[in-house]
């Protein structure tokens, strides 16, 4: 993930948006060595701007950092709902942000709305998007 945060986007305000229904954390991890392991890869990418982190999904039983993340609840099954939240939070944030800032999202499946919300982003604003495979982040160890 080297040179994912190209000149100004390394100190541009980065939104994290983690559907951890699809993405979800693996056995050998918790969420908030989850979270840390996040913060961190993007630390070594070369990132040294402010970072908010969303996550969606069903929360039950999961230990998360007090602060830091924003935490949305969906009970399992309620993929529209999760994604709708998401797309809001998405566009709500990028309103809120100014240009340049950066997009990160963990998605497993990326939907048509959610290629359409980018692709609008792109066009408009000086966005940075990353779309990340949980492998990347989480890793395979």
């Amino acid at each position: 993930m080297s040179d994912i945060f190209p000149g100004e986007y390394a100190a541009a305000e980065t939104g994290i948006f983690w559907d951890i229904e699809q993405c979800e954390i693996p056995d050998e991890l918790n969420a908030g060595e989850v979270v840390q392991r996040v913060r961190s890869v993007i630390s070594d990418a070369g990132h040294h701007g402010t970072v908010s982190m969303s996550a969606y999904g069903d929360m039950t039983g999961l230990d998360f950092p007090s602060e830091g993340i924003k935490l949305n609840h969906f009970p399992a099954g309620h993929t529209y709902a999760r994604h709708t939240k998401m797309l809001e939070d998405i566009v709500s944030w990028s309103a809120e942000h100014p240009e340049p800032s950066t997009l990160l999202l963990i998605l497993g499946d990326t939907s048509d709305d959610f290629v359409q919300v980018v692709k609008l982003l792109k066009s408009r604003k000086n966005y940075h998007v990353i779309l990340v495979h949980p492998s990347d982040v989480f890793g395979s160890d």
